[in-house]
């Protein structure tokens, strides 16, 4: 192989490196390759999260189950198929989660630091539209509230 040959080979090979690296950073921000959901940022006064958004029954039933966790600044947002009251379990968990309820674009509730081990079923305060699941600690590191103002884009 002459020696032209090799600085394209090499050439080509950094340049597919580099637009799989690209590739990777602009699904990561839009939609998720592994689960094929897409990714909505939820903005808090203190935070944003990338969160996958699942809206079918099935995905909703299982959510992040089997997982073995969540990547700093990152969550499941459940887009709910009906304006109700929510119930949300830790079946399949493998981490603690805080559990976020959301209506009209405010927090109506948070359950923080669930134990991935805990059985009991979760209830939403109010009827809630959306759901977010979080890191466990996440309500309290960014002092999230009841009331506080939730932007979904």
């Amino acid at each position: 192989m002459s020696s032209k040959s090799k600085i394209i080979t090499i050439s080509l090979v950094i340049g597919i490196v580099l637009v799989v690296i690209f590739l990777n950073y602009v699904s990561s921000e839009f939609f998720s390759l592994k689960y094929w959901n897409p990714v909505k940022k939820v903005h808090f006064k203190n935070a944003l999260v990338r969160a996958e958004s699942v809206s079918s029954r099935e995905k909703i039933e299982v959510g992040l189950a089997g997982r073995a966790d969540l990547g700093e600044g990152r969550g499941m947002l459940f887009v709910m198929p009906d304006d109700d009251f929510q119930r949300f379990w830790m079946k399949g968990m493998q981490f603690p989660l805080d559990i976020i309820w959301i209506e009209n674009g405010l927090v109506i509730g948070c359950e923080e630091r669930i134990s991935a081990e805990d059985q009991r079923i979760f209830t939403s305060p109010e009827k809630a539209s959306y759901v977010l699941e979080a890191k466990a600690g996440f309500c309290e590191q960014y002092d999230v509230e009841v009331n506080d103002e939730v932007r979904i884009q």
